[in-house]
């Protein structure tokens, strides 16, 4: 049952996205609603924009026979969403060919239950193999993963003058971390006051020169 909610959820994503919107960007960072400490010098919030795909991934091994050609599918194997044909949402990795076909899994866009192992040509074309019902060998994941132009937004304390407290705001961009926007922020400190900045909301507990104890509320708006 569990396995079929599964199954069920992640085909609703699949059809409420179009092919070309197979990845979504999602923010990973700092937890929320828990205490926190950090010295001064460190940083107090770390949130990265991360590039989701959508997949699906074997729960089992098997093998699917075509003519003379065995295509064997292995336990924890996982597809990407590429594209649809014929009715099917198609997961497959291009990275290894047999007889010039790639080998995945289709997803019916109208029935959910109905789900096949296929091969894909490389101009998207498939052949359903039938036989092979996967209702039960597939799950929903989601794989993430850095990308070139995407984000990083870091705040980081300082320390403290009379009853300010200092930071300083960092936006970095790509694999090569290079520093878009930097600068400083100070709010006055009050126990139990948030502090907002840029869609972030701070809680701050206790403050010294030297070390900072908080609570991430919110995290920080996108900067999509």
């Amino acid at each position: 049952m569990k396995l079929l909610q599964e199954v069920l959820l992640g085909a609703f994503l699949v059809l409420s996205c179009h092919v070309g919107f197979s990845q979504e960007w999602e923010l990973m960072g700092t937890k929320l609603n828990v205490p926190l400490h950090a010295e001064a010098g460190e940083i107090v919030v770390n949130q990265d924009e991360m590039i989701k795909d959508i997949q699906v991934q074997l729960t089992e091994s098997f093998e699917v026979k075509k003519g003379f050609l065995t295509f064997a599918y292995k336990e924890g194997d996982t597809y990407p969403l590429r594209r649809s044909k014929d009715g099917y949402d198609l997961y497959y990795a291009h990275d290894t060919k047999i007889a010039g076909k790639y080998k995945g899994v289709g997803i019916h866009e109208d029935d959910p239950e109905d789900i096949i192992a296929v091969l894909v040509d490389p101009d998207g074309d498939l052949v359903k193999l039938k036989k092979y019902k996967l209702n039960d060998k597939i799950k929903m994941v989601d794989h993430f993963q850095k990308c070139r132009d995407c984000y990083t937004q870091q705040l980081k304390y300082v320390g403290m003058q009379g009853n300010e407290l200092l930071f300083t705001y960092k936006e970095l961009i790509g694999v090569l971390s290079k520093v878009r926007l930097e600068d400083e922020f100070t709010s006055s400190f009050d126990p139990d006051e948030i502090i907002e900045f840029k869609g972030l909301n701070l809680k701050i507990l206790k403050a010294s020169n030297s070390s900072l104890e908080y609570e991430v509320l919110q995290g920080f708006e996108p900067l999509r």
